[in-house]
């Protein structure tokens, strides 16, 4: 159940991704709207050295994105998705108490504080100045954190928090392509596919997701790939003038499928295949019918 909400939610769209995101962030905010009481009231420069905070503190939270390729094959990636969930949050939750105290400092009450939600509205929130020179209610701050130091101070954590945004993206897609090439790789995107969904799903989006036609060799193309139940078709097309098939041809196509590191989850989950072959003039030369038998499952 935990692994399927979390193959739904990594499923996403980037849009979708992002707009899930940002919800949850409200959701946090929402809580911390009923929830905090206080009369503190907070400057600009604290109150942006601490948004850069969190938002530095967010960005380190998915590094965690990293071990998705273990977690898919350990069966725990609803542990990534529940910390990437918890960050956005507590995220919200704590920039809302923040920017509550930033509203009462500028505007003299908190009403405001949902600019802080608003993208390009929450400069006027930030730009603000404060309504009272002096307030006893006023949060005390280190001077790192106020004034020029203040501002500095958040310059570098945002600075710090593009840094690790970055970094991430750049391994998530280094991720991406070990996980189209390496044997190991697909083997455990697969497994999960089937843990999550069941067998029937994952050769579904595996038909879905093939790119096709897809040239084997000089001779051969995978002309199509079609999900059926628990079989798998896979339809290639041959250019030999007067091509059969021979029991040597069949015995090393089983072999070739068997090999496949990719398809081992497949077959333990009870998949056939059927490598269907047909000529370039669409004459059928023959079908090879690989069960988990064949392959000593």
């Amino acid at each position: 159940m935990l692994e399927e909400l979390a193959f739904r939610f990594v499923n996403q769209d980037e849009s979708s991704l992002n707009a899930t995101s940002y919800g949850l962030v409200l959701i946090g905010a929402v809580i911390a709207a009923f929830t905090v009481r206080s009369n503190t009231e907070m400057a600009r420069a604290p109150y942006f050295a601490y948004s850069m905070l969190i938002f530095l503190l967010v960005s380190a939270t998915q590094i965690v994105w990293l071990q998705s390729l273990p977690a898919m094959a350990g069966g725990y990636l609803w542990v990534l998705v529940l910390v990437s969930v918890a960050a956005s949050i507590l995220s919200g939750f704590f920039l809302c108490g923040i920017a509550k105290a930033r509203a009462r400092d500028a505007y003299g009450n908190a009403r405001l504080a949902a600019l802080a939600f608003i993208p390009l509205a929450n400069f006027w929130l930030l730009l603000t100045p404060s309504k009272n020179a002096v307030s006893a209610n006023r949060t005390p701050t280190i001077p790192l954190l106020t004034g020029v130091n203040g501002v500095l101070t958040g310059f570098i954590l945002l600075i710090g928090a593009i840094g690790i945004g970055g970094f991430v993206n750049i391994q998530q897609e280094k991720l991406g392509q070990q996980a189209q090439t390496d044997p190991v790789a697909m083997q455990a995107g697969m497994e999960f596919l089937i843990r999550s969904g069941g067998l029937e799903r994952a050769l579904k989006s595996m038909a879905e997701q093939a790119e096709t036609p897809f040239v084997v060799d000089e001779i051969t193309t995978i002309a199509r790939i079609e999900a059926d139940g628990t079989q798998l078709r896979r339809t290639f097309v041959v250019d030999l003038e007067n091509g059969t098939m021979t029991d040597e041809f069949r015995q090393g196509s089983r072999s070739q499928v068997c090999a496949n590191q990719p398809f081992k989850p497949l077959f333990r989950a009870g998949a056939n295949f059927h490598e269907i072959y047909v000529g370039r003039d669409g004459r059928e030369i023959g079908t090879v019918v690989v069960t988990p038998q064949d392959c000593g499952l």
